[in-house]
């Protein structure tokens, strides 16, 4: 807020505190009114203000408003994807895209989410998809708060508040009992020393680590005052930027990151970072986007309070691994290197919970339960030594950090952080500052903290650690507070940067820290020599797949693990096994290690006083490894080495043409020789070194060649260091692709398959040896033409809108970066549409559970029995459904038992507070319009197609299934019908000749015979080597075919037979001896 009202300085930081502009949820009338009932507060300190500065507000939301020319903009690309050649977002260019999803995004804010425009918006978020998820869940996002605004009108909810110490509330959604969630900024005493300044220049590790050229991310309820002079110009906005209002709490945050010694006393962690700050409303969708643009770290210093407003959230919600907690787990396994990091939240004192685990403990809520971000506790100011140590019972936490653990018991919070009474940058003016306290300050810190981890792990190893890798390094060298080992309160202790980067620096030495891979029923073991003076501690860490959330149907304190790959960290020495910590159900006493973990992806063992020599680590894992395998991070401390080697190159994807090079640092802390060799090289390798040994430090250089002899893969493949008394190995990933492609391999439809739906879906087995694949589909077998010339990345791809009763020809051709398969050498497979007899409809007379009840999570289901043999070559859905909200419901069809139960979701929480449905599901159909009453009607696309079922037999029960989330409004099934096309044989497509084709004997000493029965015009017969050579071609319209291939080596060799209806190939050995 810029001082255009002339008012005085004195009463200016009043006024910025209490008056926030948001205009989330609010058009611009409701904007100004809630403006101006904030200055009406203060008219006795300022008479007049409220009519001076009315003028004032009318300018600060017409930036809001969309020109005539940006409405007429968005109605035209809406139209095109509904109008176009082929439904949906295909039809936008990328460009295009863009613009639609920015153009909806601004209509709906300022419209103050009107339910006809967000319908439009929403109607778009099934065809995004597959190509943007993030829009996806910024529809789902967006609605639910639609819902929300609406109800708290109702219920004279507030929907945005701002506390007198400049704390922040808002509206975001409803639980499924129809209760308030909020966000809420956290303000509660937090502490400071985290030992980063240690790191910084003129810390006491001579590192000057501040930060430069690393960029941290803020998400916060609202824009920070970027032009602050302690920023430099650093900061920029992500979203909102038109908007000239900021907030002291985002600024602070910020500030406590990034700010520089601009008054010295608000120096922030890494004071010459960026920052991109974002408001809070689209948090996971935005985070999606900044992840696929290389984000490491985040902070977001918010979360759901237990209370807020006099409504407490339900006891189900907090502890449990909620659909939030979740949707970050999805985020950061997709982004592998990014690092959520979050305020736990400031319930210490708050004891609401109902059915708390524990009395005094339990108090997470919403996201904080999530296994891959980093969740920090706040402790009290903190009393560290020159040399950054601390007596660790004076950690003390502050009474109002929220504890933990799970309702799994997971140890969350994962770290502490520490900042009492912070002061940092204030949105006041660009060089105003102000004192806050809380989670919401000890998070940035940590925050701030760990960019500077990865400037370190960048600048000695040319790479960024991986999040969990980061995360374990944390967790790893925090020092222990509150009860010995990890516990709900503190987690795995304050955070020590100062230790962590010395682990860093001395990896290899007196640590370990390296990023593996564990395949399914693999066991990993390594032997390490304990120094004996300091205690060996092993941690391993990963980022988990997302589990399965619980949204209030499994009910309080639901025990099932979160968990989905559950690795195990043991260390064995003369027969005594070592087990990692783990929390027990009696939360206030100390944590365990007498068994493996099963419920935390970070387990850590420590053995106190270990005897010096050499101890096993063994990391294997529980269950079938989802995915095939798991990445892992290794940390060891208390170790004695006398040599290290790390990585300063990337892992590396290479053409078998090339080689593949890795330099490695090499340190050594005594005398004499160490000796280099690979280990794990993919068969037909070849690794050489440059130098072959050291006995100084310096670089070592391994270079594989000999690639044109491997197969195409992915190996990790690793340079093993041997001295008189030890033994080192590193490991790095090498993806292997070469120019020659193998023919690809087609699944589906068979070869000459007849009877098939004119929407097809193609079927091939992928090839480790592409990336991606070019899909061709003609009316003839020479492919003078197409049907169909597409890319793709995956194995599979729909046809649609084929012609009944015709033939077409299809091949796939591999590709990758080192080139592209040949298209003449392509396997060619034929397919017949058949002819389609429509109008079978089968009507629901059972209406026993139609009714959609008002409770939270509420079911209603109708079924129908299909018979009379049909094959589905296309199907209709129609529909009566009758609810008073038809945002809150997912619609599903579900076939029957004998074709493996498909679901195909028909909506998804559509249209926001409109009612009814009465329609007919149709993959030809358009997007719901949402108008009117019944607010979805006529032809309507399902979010999932119904082409899936094409092919299948109809036969059997089929259930058509309402799910209402929420609770309060409900209603019924009224009708259900299925229409089926059946799909049958056009008895005018014929067989072709050659799909009987045999090839004998095989293996042959040179003689091969080709027999193709019932040939009566010509074909051609090709033989090709496993290169893709060409070595003979012949014509022949004979049955019998025969031909010599003794002067060739022995072999595998390819025969290829071929008519104008398609081809054929067959697989011959030639061994002579």
């Amino acid at each position: 807020m810029s001082n255009k009202c002339n008012i005085p300085d004195a009463l200016l930081a009043e006024l910025q505190t209490k008056f926030h502009v948001k205009t989330q949820g609010m058009n611009p009338t409701q904007v100004m009114d809630y403006q101006l009932g904030v200055l009406a507060s203060m008219e006795k300190k300022l008479p007049g203000i409220t009519e001076q500065f009315k003028t004032f507000l009318e300018s600060s939301t017409k930036h809001l408003l969309p020109t005539a020319d940006e409405m007429k903009r968005f109605d035209t690309l809406l139209d095109k994807t509904l109008n176009g050649s082929k439904q949906g977002l295909s039809n936008l260019s990328t460009v295009e895209k863009t613009e639609l999803f920015t153009l909806a995004e601004k209509m709906a804010r300022v419209t103050g989410l009107d339910p006809k425009v967000i319908t439009q918006v929403k109607a778009l978020f099934a065809m995004a998809r597959e190509t943007k998820p993030e829009v996806t869940i910024d529809a789902i996002e967006l609605l639910e708060k639609e819902k929300a605004v609406a109800v708290a009108k109702t219920k004279n909810w507030p929907i945005y508040t701002i506390k007198d110490d400049g704390s922040i509330t808002e509206l975001m959604r409803l639980s499924p009992e129809g209760l308030p969630i909020y966000y809420s900024t956290n303000n509660v005493d937090a502490a400071k020393s985290t030992r980063t300044n240690h790191l910084n220049t003129g810390g006491s590790l001579g590192l000057n680590l501040n930060g430069q050229g690393m960029t941290v991310r803020v998400w916060d309820g609202g824009n920070v005052r970027t032009t602050h002079n302690a920023f430099g110009g650093r900061v920029t906005i992500g979203d909102d930027a038109s908007n000239p209002a900021n907030i002291f709490h985002a600024t602070h945050v910020t500030g406590t990151m990034i700010a520089s010694a601009n008054p010295a006393n608000i120096k922030g962690m890494a004071f010459q970072a960026n920052a991109r700050t974002f408001n809070w409303t689209d948090d996971t969708s935005e985070a999606i986007s900044e992840a696929i643009g290389g984000m490491l770290i985040s902070n977001h210093s918010y979360g759901v309070p237990i209370t807020n407003n006099g409504v407490t959230v339900p006891s189900w919600f907090i502890g449990a691994y909620s659909s939030e907690a979740a949707a970050w787990d999805g985020i950061t396994y997709e982004a592998p290197y990014f690092l959520p990091v979050m305020s736990a939240g400031n319930d210490g004192q708050n004891n609401n919970n109902p059915e708390p685990l524990t009395f005094g403990y339990d108090k997470l809520t919403s996201d904080k339960t999530a296994k891959n971000s980093l969740i920090v506790a706040n402790c009290q100011d903190v009393t560290t030594a020159t040399n950054g140590t601390v007596v660790l019972s004076n950690i003390l936490i502050n009474p109002s950090s929220s504890q933990g653990p799970t309702d799994d018991l997971r140890i969350k919070p994962d770290i502490t952080g520490n900042g009492t009474g912070l002061t940092s940058t204030s949105n006041v003016s660009n060089t105003a500052t102000g004192s806050s306290s809380g989670t919401s300050m000890s998070s940035p810190n940590v925050a701030g903290t760990l960019i500077l981890l990865q400037q370190h792990n960048k600048n000695i190893t040319n790479s960024f650690m991986r999040s969990a890798t980061l995360k374990g390094i944390a967790c790893h060298t925090a020092d222990d507070a509150g009860e010995i080992g990890p516990d709900p309160v503190f987690g795995w202790g304050l955070l020590n940067a100062k230790k962590a980067v010395e682990t860093i620096t001395n990896n290899g030495l007196s640590s370990w820290i390296s990023e593996e891979n564990l395949n399914n029923n693999e066991v990993y073991t390594m032997t390490v020599n304990s120094n004996g003076t300091a205690p060996l501690m092993a941690t391993i860490s990963w980022t988990d797949l997302p589990g399965a959330a619980n949204n209030g149907t499994l009910g309080a304190n639901d025990p099932t693990p979160a968990l989905v790959n559950d690795l195990d960290i043991r260390i064995t020495r003369n027969g005594t096994t070592y087990y990692p910590w783990k929390l027990t159900s009696d939360i206030e006493s100390p944590a365990i290690r007498t068994g493996d973990n099963a419920v935390d992806n970070i387990e850590q063992i420590k053995i106190d006083n270990p005897p010096a020599g050499e101890y096993t680590i063994t990391v294997s894992h529980k269950r079938v490894l989802e995915t095939g395998g798991q990445k892992y991070s290794l940390i060891v401390t208390g170790l004695s080495s006398a040599f290290a080697l790390n990585s300063n190159s990337d892992n590396l994807t290479v053409c078998s043409t090339q080689n593949a090079v890795y330099t490695f640092n090499y340190t050594q802390t005594g005398s004499g020789t160490t000796t280099f060799t690979a280990v794990d090289l993919p068969a037909g390798a070849i690794a050489s070194f440059s130098p072959a040994s050291l006995s100084s430090n310096g670089v070592v250089t391994m270079t594989i060649s000999g690639l044109s002899n491997v197969i195409p893969n992915e190996y990790f493949v690793g340079i093993k260091g041997t001295s008189a008394t030890d033994t080192e190995t590193r490991y790095k990933s090498l993806r292997l692709y070469n120019g020659n492609f193998q023919q690809v391999s087609l699944q589906n439809p068979t070869n000459g398959q007849q009877a098939l739906s004119t929407t097809t879906q193609l079927n091939w087995t992928n090839q480790l040896n592409a990336q991606s694949y070019t899909v061709q589909v003609s009316l003839n077998p020479e492919f003078s033409s197409f049907i169909f010339n597409e890319v793709t990345t995956e194995n599979e791809y729909t046809l649609d809108g084929l012609s009944q009763a015709t033939r077409y020809y299809w091949r796939i051709i591999p590709s990758n970066f080192c080139g592209n398969g040949v298209a003449s050498n392509a396997v060619v497979y034929s397919f017949a549409t058949g002819t389609l007899a429509c109008n079978n409809t089968f009507t629901a007379t059972d209406f026993s559970n139609n009714v959609i009840a008002t409770v939270p999570n509420s079911e209603a289901t109708v079924p129908v029995t299909v018979t009379g043999g049909y094959t589905i070559g296309d199907l209709k859905v129609s529909m009566n459904i009758t609810h008073t909200w038809i945002g809150d419901i997912r619609v599903t069809l579900e076939g029957p038992a004998s074709i493996g139960s498909p679901i195909i979701i028909l909506l998804d929480i559509p249209c926001g507070d409109f009612q009814n449905i009465n329609c007919i599901m149709d993959d030809a159909g358009v997007a719901p319009a949402c108008t009117g009453n019944p607010a979805i009607s006529g032809s309507i696309a399902p979010v999932e197609s119904l082409s899936s079922l094409n092919t299948l037999p109809a036969d059997g029960e089929w259930i058509l299934r309402v799910f209402d989330f929420n609770n309060e409004d409900g209603g019924t099934i009224n009708s259900f019908s299925i229409n089926i096309c059946n799909v049958q044989n056009a008895l005018s497509v014929g067989t072709n000749p050659i799909i009987n084709s045999s090839v004998y004997p095989n293996p042959t000493k040179g003689i091969v015979n080709v027999a193709i029965p019932s040939l009566t015009e010509t074909a051609t017969i090709k033989l090709y080597d496993l290169q893709g050579r060409q070595i003979l071609s012949k014509e022949t319209n004979q049955v019998n075919t025969s031909f010599g291939i003794e002067n060739l080596q022995d072999g595998i060799y390819l025969v290829n037979i071929e008519n104008e209806e398609g081809s054929i190939t067959k697989k011959i050995i030639l061994r002579r001896n």
